[in-house]
C-alpha cells in the first residue's frame, strides 16, 4: 500500500500535468550552470536561489515541473535555498548551445489546436516575430513542435537579478543591511541612497533591495558558479583538462574507490571536460581548516614585513578604528606594528553584532558605536508634536477643473439688434468635463472643515490644470508651490511625469488621486498611488478567498475566454495556492475547477457538495459572462439545495445587468475599494454636512449594482476627495515632514475607503492596499469587512 507521501506526490505530478498544459516558456538557463552524468543520463545541476520555486526553475530550463519531480521526488515537499537539484537535459528543448548562451528566446511546446496567432498573443509578440523565427510556421504548426519566441518582448512581473544598472537582492529572514552591503562590497549609505524605503529603518524579509553595481563581475561568478558546490552527501567538482578521477580524489583527500563508485556512469578513461563529478563527503579523510581563524568572532592575523594597519584594513574590509578598539584591550598599539605580531581582526559575525548594537558576552566587544556608522536606524515616529507650534500645512490641489469649459456651457450667444452678445443661462450648471473634479474639490473642503475643528491649520492652493500640459508647466513655476508640504494631483497621466519630477526635485510628497495607470511609481519614492489597479491586489484577494474556503469545497468557475489576462493570472494564482498549501499540509484539496458552458445546469449542480459549504469564486470581470454564470449558479444551488457563498470582484458592484437579489440569495462576498458604513456616527455627521452644504447625495462612486454615470445627480467623487485629503493632512499633523516613513502606522477615520499604503519596492513609491469585502446576506442585510 502506498504511503501518504507517495500518494501526494502522485497527485501533485498529475495536477501539474493537467494545469500546466505543456507550456514551458524557457527564460534562459542560468549562466555557469554545470552538467552532470548519473546512471548514463545527463542533467543540469541547479542550485536553488532565495525564494525560488519549482515553477520558476522549470521555466528557466524549458522543462515541466513533472519532469523535474520525477528525478527529484523530495522537491514536491518544498525547496530550500542552496539545495542542489537535477534538471533533465532534453535534446531539442534545453540542450542547444543557443539556449545555453544567448537567453534571447523562450520556447513553447505546441499543443493541439494552437495556432501561430494564439502563440503570438499568448507571449505578447507580433505574429511576424513567430513566423520569422520559426520557418514553416506560416503554413502549419505540428503538435509537440518547439516554437522559438523572441524573449525581449515578454513581460515579467518579478524584478530580474540585474535591472536598470542595479543588482536586485531579495532579503532573507534575519538578514541585515550590513550583511547585504558586505556581500556585494558596497557601502551601506549607497544602498540606502538608492532605496529610499530603507530610510524608515525597516528591512523586511522577502522584500527586494537595489544594490548599486560594484565589482559586478566578481559577484556574478560567486552567485552562478556551481563548481565546488555541496549538498548533504556530495561536493561537486568541475572536470578540468588532464584530470582523472584518481587525481580529483587525491585533491580532496578522498578515497579514490569511493569517488569512482559515485561516478560509475562516467567513462573514467575519457572524462567529459566541464562536467561535474561527485565527491562523497563521507569519504573525505580530513576537513580543510583556515589557519587564521581562531574562533567565530575574530581572525588572528600575523603581521608581515612593512605591513601597515591600512594594508590590513584593505585586506579584510574592516575599518582601522574598529581593529584598534578590538586590540587595545590586549595592550596592542596598531600604530606600532611589527613583523610576526599577532593581532585580532573582527569577522563579519562580530561586525554584524557591533553594527546592530547586539549586547555580546565577549568582554572585548565595544559598547559604543561611532556616530558616523549609524547609516541605518529605526525612524522614531512618535516624537513629532504638531501642537507645539501648530504650523500651517500647505496643500496644493492640481486638478483639471476646466473653468473655460464650464463657462462655455453657461453662456449662449444671441443676436440683438444685429449684434452678437453672450447671454448667461438662467440656471447655471457644470460642464461634464469638470464635474468629477469639482466633486473631488468639494470633498477636500469637507475634510478641511473637519480638520479645522480638530485644530489643524491648512493653506489650500487650488490650481486649474485644464487639459493642457503647458498650463501645468506654468503652475509648477509658481513660487508658492516650492513651499508646499503636499501635492494632490494631477488627474491625467499625460501630466504625471512633469509633476513627479517637480516632486522629487523639491522633496514634496505627492498623491496621484484618480487614475489607476502610473508610470512613475518605480522612480519617485515619495509618490502615493491612491487608486490602486486590481493587478496589485490579486494576492490579497486570493489569500482571502482561500482562507474563507478552508474546510469547505472551493469551486472556481472560469469563462471560456483565453485572452483575458487578469482572469488567467487570478485563476492560476488561486489554483497554485490551493494545491501547494494542501500538499504542504499533507492534505488532498477539495477543489473543483469548471469552465462555464451556457445552460449546463446539470454539470454545475453535480459540483456542489451536499454536506459542506461551497465557496464559489468567479475570477472574471466581464459583465455579460459574470451575469450568465451567476444566474446559472443560482439555479443549480436552488436545485441541489446547496449551501453557497459567492465571491466576486470589485467591478461587479458597477454592473446594472446583474440581478441584486441573486447576489443576496447566494450570500455574495464582493471585494471593493469603496463602501460607506452609515451606522458610523462620525461618517454620518460629515455626510449630512455635505448634503446641507452642496444639496446633493455623496455616494461611494456609485450605488451597488448601478453603472456609475457622470450625468448622475449624485456626487460620486466627493467622499474620495474627503478621504484622500483627510488621510494625508492628518499624516503630516501626526508625523511632520517624515510622514512617508511612518505611513504604515497611520490609521485615521475615513468615510468610504480604508486607505493603507505600502511601498511598491524599497526604491519606489507607495500604493494603496486598502481592500474591503461587502457582504450581502440572504436576509437582505449588508455588512462591510476590512481585508487585513
Amino acid at each position: 500500500m502506498k504511503n501518504t507521501k507517495t500518494i501526494i506526490l502522485s497527485l501533485l505530478i498529475a495536477f501539474i500535468t493537467v494545469v500546466c498544459n505543456s507550456v514551458y516558456a524557457q527564460e534562459g538557463i542560468p549562466e555557469g550552470t554545470e552538467k552532470i552524468i548519473i546512471d548514463g543520463s545527463e542533467y543540469y545541476l541547479h542550485k536553488v536561489r532565495k525564494a525560488e520555486g519549482l515553477y520558476r526553475i522549470s521555466v528557466s530550463y524549458g522543462v515541466s515541473q513533472k519532469e523535474i519531480l520525477e528525478v527529484n521526488p523530495a522537491a514536491a515537499f518544498g525547496l530550500k535555498e542552496g539545495q542542489l537539484i537535477k534538471v533533465p537535459v532534453i535534446k531539442g528543448r534545453n540542450s542547444t548551445q543557443e539556449q545555453l548562451n544567448t537567453g534571447e528566446y523562450i520556447y513553447h511546446t505546441v499543443e493541439k489546436g494552437q495556432t501561430a496567432y494564439y502563440i503570438a498573443k499568448r507571449y505578447k509578440v507580433d505574429l511576424q516575430d513567430v513566423y520569422n523565427n520559426n520557418p514553416g510556421s506560416e503554413q502549419q504548426l505540428l503538435v509537440g513542435a518547439i516554437v522559438k519566441i523572441p524573449k525581449k518582448d515578454v513581460e515579467d512581473a518579478a524584478p530580474s537579478s540585474l535591472e536598470g544598472g542595479y543588482r536586485i537582492h531579495q532579503v532573507a529572514p534575519k538578514e541585515t543591511l550590513y550583511g547585504i552591503a558586505r556581500k556585494y562590497g558596497v557601502d551601506i549609505r549607497d544602498i540606502i541612497k538608492h532605496n529610499k524605503g530603507l530610510e524608515s529603518g525597516v528591512l523586511s524579509a522577502g522584500s527586494f533591495v537595489r544594490v548599486p553595481h560594484v565589482n559586478s563581475e566578481v559577484n556574478d561568478q560567486k552567485s552562478q558558479l556551481v563548481d565546488g558546490a555541496e549538498d548533504d552527501n556530495y561536493i561537486y567538482h568541475k572536470i578540468k583538462a588532464g584530470e582523472t578521477l584518481y587525481s580529483i580524489a587525491e585533491s580532496y583527500k578522498a578515497k579514490s574507490q569511493d569517488v569512482m563508485a559515485a561516478n560509475a556512469s562516467v567513462n573514467a578513461s575519457d572524462l567529459p571536460l566541464g562536467y561535474l563529478v561527485r565527491i562523497p563527503k563521507a569519504s573525505i579523510r580530513g576537513e580543510k581548516e583556515d589557519a587564521f581563524l581562531s574562533n567565530g568572532l575574530f581572525i588572528e592575523h600575523k603581521v608581515k614585513k612593512r605591513e601597515s594597519i591600512y594594508d590590513i584594513e584593505q585586506r579584510y574590509g574592516v575599518p582601522a578604528d574598529i581593529i584598534d578598539k578590538v586590540n587595545a584591550a590586549s595592550g596592542i598599539d596598531i600604530n606600532r606594528l611589527k613583523k610576526n605580531m599577532i593581532i585580532k581582526v573582527p569577522t563579519e559575525k562580530w561586525l554584524q553584532g557591533y553594527y546592530e548594537m547586539a549586547k555580546g558576552t565577549d568582554e572585548e566587544t565595544p559598547q559604543e558605536v561611532p556616530e558616523e556608522l549609524f547609516a541605518f536606524e529605526q525612524r522614531d515616529c512618535g516624537t513629532y508634536d504638531y501642537s507645539v507650534s501648530k504650523p500651517s500645512i500647505a496643500v496644493a490641489l492640481l486638478l483639471p477643473f476646466n473653468v473655460e469649459a464650464t463657462r462655455n456651457v453657461n453662456f449662449t450667444t444671441e443676436e440683438v439688434e444685429g449684434d452678437t452678445i453672450e447671454v448667461e443661462r438662467e440656471k447655471r450648471k457644470l460642464s461634464l468635463h469638470s464635474k468629477v473634479f469639482v466633486e473631488f474639490y468639494q470633498g477636500t473642503l469637507l475634510a478641511l472643515d473637519a480638520l479645522k475643528k480638530e485644530g489643524v491649520n491648512v493653506d489650500l492652493f487650488v490650481y486649474d490644470t485644464a487639459p493642457d500640459t503647458n498650463k501645468v508647466k506654468q503652475i509648477l513655476l509658481k513660487p508658492e508651490l516650492m513651499h508646499a508640504d503636499l501635492i494632490i494631483g494631477p488627474a491625467y497621466s499625460s501630466n504625471l511625469k512633469l509633476v513627479s519630477e517637480f516632486s522629487k526635485r523639491n522633496n514634496i510628497p505627492m498623491v496621484y488621486p484618480l487614475s489607476t495607470s502610473n508610470s512613475e511609481m518605480e522612480s519617485n519614492p515619495i509618490l502615493f498611488q491612491a487608486n490602486t489597479p486590481d493587478t496589485l491586489m490579486i494576492n490579497a484577494m486570493t489569500q482571502k478567498v482561500i482562507q474563507s474556503s478552508r474546510g469547505k469545497r472551493l469551486v472556481m468557475i472560469r469563462t471560456e475566454s483565453t485572452d483575458n489576462e487578469f482572469e488567467q493570472k487570478l485563476s492560476q494564482l488561486i489554483r497554485d495556492k490551493v494545491y501547494w498549501e494542501s500538499f504542504n499540509n499533507g492534505e488532498v484539496p477539495d477543489f473543483v475547477e469548471y469552465k462555464f458552458r451556457q445552460d449546463d445546469l446539470v454539470s454545475m449542480e453535480r459540483m456542489f457538495s451536499a454536506d459542506k459549504e461551497n465557496v464559489i469564486v468567479i475570477p472574471s470581470m466581464e459583465e455579460a459572462q459574470v451575469n450568465r454564470i451567476i444566474t446559472t449558479v443560482k439555479g443549480a444551488a436552488d436545485k441541489a439545495k446547496a449551501h453557497v457563498t459567492l465571491w466576486g470582484l470589485p467591478d461587479w458592484l458597477k454592473y446594472n445587468t446583474v440581478n441584486p437579489e441573486d447576489i443576496y440569495k447566494l450570500n455574495g462576498h464582493i471585494f471593493s475599494y469603496y463602501a460607506v458604513d452609515y451606522t458610523d456616527t462620525i461618517s454620518e455627521g460629515r455626510i449630512q454636512l455635505y448634503r446641507d452644504s452642496f444639496g446633493t447625495e455623496p455616494m461611494a462612486i456609485s450605488p451597488f449594482f448601478e453603472t456609475a454615470s457622470v450625468t448622475s445627480n449624485m456626487s460620486r467623487y466627493s467622499l474620495w476627495g474627503h478621504d484622500v485629503t483627510y488621510y494625508f493632512v492628518t499624516a503630516i499633523r501626526e508625523y511632520g515632514k517624515s510622514f512617508p516613513y511612518c505611513i504604515e502606522q497611520h490609521h485615521p477615520h475615513t468615510i468610504q475607503s480604508r486607505l493603507k499604503f505600502s511601498r511598491l519596492a524599497n526604491w519606489g513609491g507607495f500604493y494603496n492596499r486598502g481592500l474591503l469585502v461587502v457582504k450581502f446576506s440572504p436576509d437582505y442585510g449588508v455588512s462591510i469587512e476590512e481585508v487585513n
